[in-house]
């Protein structure tokens, strides 16, 4: 918000305007601040207004809106599964079921709406007074008693998505033109979608399906499926295997696939070109593709040319083996 410029756009000159007495101006310059303060407070409720705090009375609370092509949906769970399915409309719909136990009760949780000046919707279930915005106060209160919150959620095509939950599993199948999903224990399944995919998970096994664009995955603790019609693609897992297929690569990018123990299994265009660097603690690499090796020939570590060169492909793993293979 601009400051505040009283005189600012006065069209006459001031010599046009006849003086106050002097006691009128102390009260002036006095009123002032407190006019500033006001503004700037009814400045701040106008920034908040279209936040909302709904369902805390509701076992199951449903939100439907529509949000402009290419806008953004960001759906986040303190603790519960989301569970993301495309709309056969222009309409977005949120479900949420709340589920107790441990004497938790349906009033525990509540659920804070947003729509930004763009048309952007932010939905969030929260516990109690606790912030959406990461303020969340731990408590005794909160040991003793539990509220899950099943989400489910349909989503057009043409909108970006956003999910994430701190406990539960993710699945988003064939929603949203790019889509970010974070878990922080719990399985992820994304299928069939057109845009980005970024996914993280503290602990449980990722797969993706039918991408169509890049693809980013990071586990904690778990397997890593890929399938994806164009890369690249960029893997970590802290103790696991990855298996990633690509059918082709539009973009002459690096890509990293990393595992503390597991095997890494990878499924190039049978015309890639590149640079690898691949290293395993204990464990043999084996290629479909013939290596032009550079350096000194190890078991354990391989730098190579694979066709003409290119991008970096970088793999490593603590303990398994290698297998690139040609699509």
């Amino acid at each position: 918000m601009k400051p505040f410029q009283p005189w600012g756009r006065l069209s006459c000159r001031i010599r046009d305007i006849p003086s106050p007495p002097f006691d009128h101006v102390i009260a002036m310059r006095s009123t002032l601040p407190t006019l500033l303060l006001a503004l700037s407070l009814t400045g701040a409720v106008s920034a908040v207004a279209d936040a909302q705090l709904v369902g805390r009375n509701e076992s199951v609370y449903t939100w439907r809106g529509t949000i402009p092509s290419g806008g953004q949906f960001t759906v986040r769970n303190f603790n519960g599964p989301i569970d993301v399915k495309p709309a056969t409309g222009n309409t977005v719909e949120l479900r949420a079921e709340k589920r107790t136990r441990g004497g938790g009760e349906i009033t525990d949780v509540a659920f804070e709406v947003r729509t930004s000046s763009n048309g952007d919707v932010s939905i969030c279930s929260t516990q109690n007074e606790d912030s959406c915005d990461g303020d969340r106060r731990g408590n005794d209160r909160w040991h003793d008693r539990q509220v899950t919150v099943a989400m489910t959620v349909l989503i057009p095509r043409n909108l970006r998505l956003k999910v994430a939950t701190g406990n539960g599993a993710l699945n988003v199948d064939g929603a949203g033109s790019e889509v970010q999903a974070s878990t922080g224990n719990g399985r992820v399944h994304i299928g069939e979608t057109q845009g980005r995919v970024n996914v993280s998970t503290g602990n449980g096994d990722v797969e993706v399906r039918n991408a169509k664009a890049s693809v980013r995955v990071s586990t904690g603790n778990g397997d890593v499926d890929v399938v994806t019609v164009e890369g690249p693609v960029e893997v970590s897992s802290g103790n696991g295997d990855i298996d990633v297929r690509m059918s082709a690569l539009r973009a002459k990018e690096d890509m990293s696939f990393h595992t503390g123990s597991g095997d890494v299994k990878l499924t190039l265009p049978a015309n890639y070109s590149g640079e690898l660097d691949a290293s395993t603690g204990n464990g043999t690499i084996r290629s479909d593709f013939d290596l032009k090796v550079k350096g000194q020939l190890s078991p354990r570590h391989v730098r190579a040319t694979i066709g003409e060169g290119g991008p970096m492909l970088r793999m490593s793993t603590g303990n398994g083996e290698f297998e690139i293979r040609k699509g």
